[in-house]
């Protein structure tokens, strides 16, 4: 059901003609259980706790403004408290606000009746009962079900509905300090709980929660919103970077093997607007804690309107990806990759996205937003065809021996089954599979290992060529290369960017060339830069050379030319 939505003039109408009919006409946050009131402007103004009208302490049991915004419909309920019975209809609106965003919250629409009910005469002060549609009664205060309602029960930290309704009293009560909201997750958390276990999971997730209780003191509240989700709020001149993030290494030592490292990365909002919803907050540091998402370390990226506004491109393009995608957008380019006779030997196959004003946008600038919204195999798909046509069109002409390089993510074995789909793609377009050379980042086999090698070893049995790429960006130790069964090691262009100038990373370089070379791996060197790079690079022997001083990225009528 889509919301009705409201300008502020809108609103405003619809809200004196609504007080016409209705005792009491209101708007609600009911995540943090507070009134609200918007001006002209679109400033949001938040008041007293809405259970106050019935001398609640917290939330009712059957809120009908939660059950509203929930289910996205109206709800209906009853309340008795001090002889009079309160109808409550809670409707779920959207409000657009001048500066384009709209804003979600309750319109509650309340009829109040006199009632002559006996116990409500012997006690007129005592707390409201709540009448549910079943017929029980609820009575107010807190109770065992009430601090489930705001409270997490592993960590016993409060949950999203306590964090933004404690956050809100802080900011209500004492509205001159300056504080920040804190998110924080850790760096491929599912993979922890699939390798080590839940409950190895559940004992991080509890470490997390006593290390909050142990940093924060009085003025602050901290929780977990799910999964490995916390939030924390604090006074900013109380804000220790270094004392976070010393704890956080500490924590990080409970798992801390060959194939795993816990990482713990932070998002931090500098609360500047108190108006805005809690949950605005917590979605502004979020936006900040999505860049730190591959960083393989315990870091903190704080929130800035730069990172809005990419937040907005992203969501522009990612609305319109699929279509762009169905009328032809993305195209492959090619890099040619050469042997050490400066021969084309091959090309890796670089997505770009051409635009219907001739515009050209490299995948560096929309692959991680893709990756980010689980649309990468979509994208994968399509390159994987074209390149099996490119290959078909080869055949029988002068280019017929020539490999393509694609690249294969993790994401892809997920939603599809990407060996499946690729034998089928082999099949209908009549190429040979070891025309085609898959690459692996390094990065992603240090996830989940075993299972990397076995896919790896799935692939190359099928007939399909296999690269380690990146190679030299994740911390793959020279020991597990011997478990590795692929064709090529493409060294990354970090491990050969210093090689001609620094003497430790020359030795390092030539170690690991000797020895994947000892292992039966023909070698790669990407993002040649140099003609000195390349003359050293072909000293040491490598097999393929591929890098802009080589070559850019072409789209395929230019590529052709070459070869």
């Amino acid at each position: 059901m889509k919301l009705e939505e409201y300008n502020y003039q809108e609103l405003s109408n619809m809200l004196d003609y609504m007080r016409r009919m209705y005792d009491t006409v209101r708007l609600v946050d009911p995540i943090e259980c507070r009134e609200l009131t918007i001006d002209a402007s679109g400033g949001i103004r938040y008041g007293k706790e809405c259970y106050d009208v019935w001398n609640a302490t917290s939330r009712c049991s059957n809120c009908s403004s939660y059950r509203a915004v929930m289910a996205n419909k109206r709800q209906v309920k009853e309340e008795v408290f001090e002889n009079k019975r309160y109808i409550i209809q809670s409707i779920p609106i959207s409000i657009a606000l001048p500066s384009g965003k709209s804003l979600s919250c309750v319109m509650e629409l309340i009829s109040i009746d006199v009632t002559d009910t006996e116990a409500q005469t012997d006690n007129p002060q005592q707390a409201p009962t709540l009448v549910s549609s079943n017929g029980m009664q609820f009575a107010q205060g807190m109770t065992e079900s009430n601090y489930a309602l705001t409270h997490d029960l592993l960590t016993r930290l409060y949950n999203l509905d306590g964090i933004c309704r404690e956050v809100r009293r802080l900011l209500v009560d004492d509205p001159d300090v300056e504080r920040i909201l804190i998110t924080g997750d850790i760096r491929h958390f599912r993979i922890l709980n699939e390798r080590y276990g839940r409950q190895r999971g559940n004992e991080v997730l509890i470490a997390i929660a006593d290390m909050l209780r142990k940093l924060c003191g009085d003025d602050t509240v901290y929780g977990r919103t799910h999964a490995d989700h916390f939030v924390l709020v604090m006074p900013e001149m109380r804000f220790n970077e270094g004392v976070f993030l010393d704890a956080i290494e500490e924590i990080g030592q409970l798992i801390d093997t060959e194939n795993y490292h816990l990482y713990f990365h932070l998002g931090v909002y500098r609360i500047e607007d108190p108006d805005i919803p809690v949950t605005s907050m917590i979605e502004k540091a979020d936006l900040a804690l999505q860049t730190l998402h591959e960083r393989r370390e315990n870091v903190l990226m704080y929130y800035t309107d730069r990172l809005l506004r990419q937040s907005e491109n992203e969501a522009d393009f990612i609305n319109d990806f699929e279509k762009n995608l169905e009328e032809g957008q993305f195209h492959i380019f090619l890099q040619p990759i050469y042997d050490a006779g400066r021969r084309i030997a091959g090309a890796e196959a670089l997505t770009r996205w051409i635009k219907p004003d001739g515009t050209i946008v490299p995948s560096e600038k929309y692959i991680r937003t893709l990756e980010k919204n689980d649309l990468i195999t979509k994208l994968d798909y399509k390159n994987w065809e074209l390149v099996m046509k490119q290959l078909r069109l080869w055949q029988n002409t002068s280019r017929n021996d020539l490999v393509i390089s694609v690249n294969v993510c993790p994401k892809d074995f997920f939603y599809i089954d990407a060996l499946k789909v690729l034998k089928e793609l082999v099949h209908n377009y009549r190429v040979d599979s070891d025309k085609l050379l898959l690459e692996f980042s390094e990065v992603d086999l240090m996830n989940d290992t075993e299972k990397q090698f076995e896919l790896i070893d799935a692939f190359r049995a099928a007939g399909f060529k296999v690269a380690i790429d990146n190679f030299g960006v994740g911390n793959v130790s020279l020991n597990m290369l011997k478990d590795i069964h692929a064709d090529f090691v493409k060294f990354d262009r970090v491990f050969i960017s210093g090689s001609t100038t620094n003497e430790r990373s020359r030795l390092v370089l030539e170690s690991s060339v000797a020895l994947c070379k000892s292992l039966g791996f023909k070698t790669v060197a990407e993002g040649i830069e140099t003609q000195d790079q390349l003359d050293y690079l072909i000293g040491l022997g490598f097999d393929r050379y591929q890098g802009y001083h080589l070559s850019h990225p072409l789209p395929i009528s230019e590529f052709e030319k070459l070869c």
